[in-house]
């Protein structure tokens, strides 16, 4: 019998996704999956939901920041900027309580074993784009920089450590 053939829940792909990469995880239901990461810059919450109807897989990756209503203004500017310059995915501000989140959603209608390198790609390049962006959501939040001045950082290819 062909394993690799046999179709999986796409959910139970993430989980061994997270699993490889030693993350803490739980999953509340057979179509949801969350995981927690301690990351260069802050702690990461990676949602994921399954949705057999559309056949596509939900990725929300957010910060352990969150901006006041006050904020919003220059952090829907800094949003604004950070999207023209993303090819895949998307961030926003959640709007029940103004934390920033990566957003993504991929089709899944293929083998198990394209899946799985499709969705290790998907949650390494939202962890990169949270990475890269979230200097200039803490400098717009905390510093009181001006969105188009943050976001050049971002722009900076960062080699070692001092």
């Amino acid at each position: 019998m062909d394993i690799d053939n046999i179709s999986l829940n796409p959910i139970d792909i993430v989980e061994d996704i997270i699993h490889q990469k030693k993350w803490n995880f739980s999953r509340a239901a057979d179509h949801e999956l969350v995981a927690e990461i301690a990351s260069h810059w802050c702690s990461y919450r990676l949602y994921f939901n399954w949705s057999e109807k559309i056949n596509a897989l939900s990725l929300s990756i957010t910060f352990d920041i969150c901006f006041p209503e006050t904020k919003l203004r220059k952090a829907y500017e800094l949003l604004g900027l950070i999207n023209e310059n993303l090819w895949i995915g998307h961030f926003d501000i959640t709007s029940n309580n103004g934390i920033p989140a990566f957003r993504h959603t991929i089709l899944s209608n293929s083998q198990n074993d394209i899946l799985h390198k499709k969705f290790e790609d998907l949650v390494d390049i939202g962890i990169y784009e949270c990475e890269k962006f979230y200097p200039s959501f803490q400098q717009v939040l905390f510093e009181n920089i001006e969105p188009k001045e943050a976001i050049k950082f971002s722009k900076f290819e960062i080699i070692g450590r001092a």
